[in-house]
């Protein structure tokens, strides 16, 4: 039996990489005024900067908005602001004894105006934000016309990719030091080693109630691979499959350190980064929606204007071979998948569709987020279970919360020093 592992941003942000949408943006807010990716950042906007001028360093977009209301909403300039989904924010300066208003602050990047006037937190939100804005299109309803065509829609969400790949590489790539070794992350590490149990003689063990009545005999067997009798320096019993969403060298950082000990208890170590990698020109990264399976997705390709599939997920997978090995992969053996730091959305449901209800899954455990108390266990099966078809059949693999744990939030990369 093989194993699986899902990696989401949240995998990213328990490392206290700063990969979140909310670092993002706040990364941009504070370099307005600065040469980092002024170009990229710049293009994002419409300024006039003799009337319009920052003279001190921005936190995030609150703080532009104060810094705006204090300085730019009385005498010669006035601000325009709705928060919907025609969203605006602007800045209107009047020279002195003309009627006439002029914009001196604008978003040039309607779809960056629209989720950041709106405040929308997630990765995952910002795609379900582009496809809904796809669909308005198509049906020429009015949710969304300041996002304009289809053109100009791809052309928004095509700014906003370089810029986030210019973020990724610059300010988590080369900042962090990717090279911890085993006792500096054991917390996570020792996650995915299994232990001999004895099985045959443990009938009431946990690990049968994380899989089908059925499978109870292949877990017995399976078991058995790992007896101390056998050397446990050969990795040949089965195979970790780390299917990567993220940008960053984060997870290969761990397939690394497990491959090295090549210990029967990790398995074969396997890396797909399916969602791309920096600077990787036959591998570049892969933002965009991937829910084929919405009721409205056979619109798009009726339209019979490609432009409408531009960013769809899967065809952007035909890049290179990761999607097909993947699916090579699942259809060789059974499988456990681990779910870890992924929300589940619905922008990767075709492929998450896929890999669940697949007859070789034979059981889906969540390590959710803790935090004082709280959880997202719940809200993470809830995901999940968008991404079935057949409800009893998720029913079936979702592990259980008594099995389940929370994923460590204690390992942390090095800066590197200026």
């Amino acid at each position: 039996m093989n194993r699986l592992v899902i990696i989401g941003n949240g995998f990213d942000l328990a490392h206290g990489l700063p990969t979140s949408y909310n670092n993002f943006l706040n990364w941009i807010w504070k370099n307005l005024n600065k040469d980092i990716g002024s170009k990229l950042i710049t293009d994002l906007f419409e300024l006039d900067s003799k009337s319009f001028k920052i003279d001190r360093g921005l936190e995030n977009y609150s703080d532009f908005q104060d810094y705006v209301s204090r300085h730019f909403s009385r005498g010669s300039y006035r601000i325009e602001e709705s928060t919907n989904y025609n969203s605006t924010f602007k800045v209107f300066y009047r020279e002195h004894n003309l009627d006439s208003w002029r914009v001196v602050f604008s978003f040039s990047n309607k779809l960056f105006e629209l989720i950041t006037v709106n405040n929308i937190e997630n990765w995952v939100d910002i795609e379900n934000v582009y496809y809904t804005a796809l669909k308005s299109i198509v049906k020429e309803d009015d949710k969304f016309r300041q996002l304009g065509t289809v053109k100009k829609l791809n052309a928004d969400f095509e700014q906003i990719k370089e810029l986030l790949h210019f973020y990724i590489d610059n300010e988590v790539e080369q900042n962090y030091i990717f090279d911890k070794t085993y006792d500096k992350c054991a917390s996570i590490v020792s996650l995915f080693e299994y232990h001999f149990k004895n099985l045959e003689k443990q009938p009431y063990n946990d690990l049968f109630s994380e899989f089908p009545a059925n499978y109870r005999n292949s877990l017995i067997e399976f078991d058995k691979l790992f007896d101390p009798d056998i050397d446990p320096y050969k990795n040949d019993a089965f195979q970790t499959m780390f299917v990567d969403f993220n940008y960053t060298s984060n997870v290969s950082n761990y397939v690394s350190i497990m491959s090295n000990m090549g210990r029967r208890g990790y398995g074969q170590m396997m890396y797909t980064p399916i969602h791309g990698q920096i600077n990787d020109l036959k591998n570049p990264i892969n933002f965009g929606f991937g829910d084929e399976m919405d009721d409205h997705y056979k619109m798009l390709e009726n339209t019979g204007d490609n432009a409408f599939l531009k960013n769809i997920k899967s065809f952007m997978y035909f890049n290179n071979s990761n999607y097909r090995n993947l699916l090579n992969w699942i259809e060789s053996d059974d499988y456990q998948i681990f779910i870890m730091g992924h929300s589940c959305g619905l922008s990767d449901r075709t492929l998450l569709n896929t890999l669940f209800e697949h007859n070789n899954c034979k059981s889906i455990k969540i390590f959710y987020h803790e935090r004082d108390g709280k959880d997202n266990f719940t809200e993470l099966s809830q995901n999940i279970s968008r991404h079935f078809n057949k409800k009893s059949m998720m029913r079936e693999k979702v592990v259980d919360k008594s099995l389940s744990k929370p994923l460590p939030q204690n390992v942390r990369y090095e800066i590197k020093s200026l």
